[in-house]
């Protein structure tokens, strides 16, 4: 008898299925939408980036005495601290130029 049942059960649920998948899908209502695209911003400066300085500690091999390595790895960064501040110069010539009629947050404090 649940074996009859189940029989029916499946029989019943495939019928519901082929019915279902007849059923014609309702057509889309289609609106025009209005998109707001950012724009990309120009760039205001054609400065290349600087080049990779030479690092002390490219010098250093398997036999450097630990002094050399040291002062290498002193002479690294502040290389490096100097490359960075270089960047951040750039970075700052190439902002965005000020207009003669616009305010900024900072000059009005």
């Amino acid at each position: 008898m649940v074996k009859l049942a189940s029989v029916r059960l499946a029989a019943v649920l495939s019928i519901a299925a082929m019915l279902g998948g007849c059923a014609r899908a309702a057509a889309p209502i289609l609106e025009p939408m209005k998109v707001s695209v950012p724009i990309p911003e120009p760039v205001y400066c054609a400065a290349s980036a600087p080049g990779h300085p030479r690092l002390p500690i490219a010098n250093l091999g398997a036999a450097s005495a630990p002094a050399d390595t040291v002062r290498a790895y002193a002479a690294t960064v502040v290389i490096l601290k100097a490359a960075v501040v270089q960047r951040e110069e750039l970075l700052k010539a190439c902002s965005a130029p000020q207009t003669h009629g616009s305010h900024n947050d900072e000059t009005a404090q």
